[in-house]
């Protein structure tokens, strides 16, 4: 475990949480090693009452990502972190909530002082200087026709050591690289919860708009030449931002394209 990182303490978090938003907390749970928040969150809640329920653990055996990569989960490095939240809407009323969710990791960066530029990949990548500072997966499954229960995974990198790069597949980086410190990784937890609720409750009465209007400002290719690799074809064209869905806009030589899902990679096509 790195020097001078504390574990995580719900007392010791729930100071950054606002009083409005505590009310929403029926169940936190800090389990030191667990091989999914996002599976532990999945499992604890079939067949009961859908309550928010929010897991942090200190390490994961089995950390997930986006598209079934492995998110590596040292043991007191970072911040895993899953939120379960039921919502009453149509399934396709939820095509923008991961954007805004990393919308809120934002926010709680910002909160705790980073002023450094640190910028969305879409759908939901969080990026500093083009490197990967935290991954979002969210996870549906539907109650009923307008009943959803969505459980939401941020992994956020704190304070890893260079020893786990061989495992990771792309440029990383931590809040102890941006600050030039060791974080209080409490007060990460904290505010990162606390706006991932303000957020989540946003997006529950609102809908999508209140956040998509933001998307232009804070997408790191907006306006770029990309290219988005599928299993049938590489797709290429530029950035023109998301549509009211939160799908990417593709310019490309044969017209606007909508992406539902993909991964997007600068070009020099």
């Amino acid at each position: 475990m790195p020097q001078n990182l504390e574990l995580l303490n719900k007392e010791n978090f729930g100071a950054y949480i606002q009083p409005e938003n505590q009310c929403y907390l029926n169940e936190i749970v800090i389990l030191e090693s667990v091989n999914s928040t996002n599976t532990f969150l999945i499992e604890e809640n079939k067949n009961k009452d859908n309550k928010i329920k929010v897991c942090f653990a200190e390490s994961q055996s089995a950390g997930r990502g986006r598209l079934g990569r492995r998110w590596i989960s040292p043991l007191g490095c970072n911040i895993y972190l899953s939120l379960l939240w039921s919502f009453k809407c149509g399934l396709e009323q939820l095509s923008g909530l991961s954007i805004a969710v990393a919308m809120a990791v934002l926010e709680a960066l910002t909160a705790y002082g980073i002023s450094d530029v640190v910028k969305l990949k879409w759908p939901n990548d969080v990026l500093w200087k083009g490197k990967k500072l935290a991954g979002i997966l969210v996870e549906l499954s539907s109650q009923g026709k307008d009943f959803h229960n969505a459980v939401i995974g941020v992994g956020l990198n704190v304070n890893m050591s260079e020893a786990f790069s061989q495992d990771i597949s792309q440029p990383w980086c931590d809040i102890a690289e941006i600050i030039g410190k060791t974080p209080n990784r409490n007060k990460l937890a904290g505010l990162l919860l606390d706006k991932l609720l303000s957020t989540l409750k946003l997006y529950q009465t609102e809908g999508f708009a209140p956040f998509c209007a933001k998307w232009k400002d804070l997408d790191a290719f907006y306006g770029q030449k990309v290219s988005i690799p599928t299993g049938q074809e590489k797709i290429f064209g530029i950035n023109r931002g998301i549509d009211a869905k939160g799908y990417l806009v593709l310019e490309t030589a044969s017209g606007p394209r909508i992406i539902v899902t993909g991964n997007v990679f600068r070009s020099d096509y």
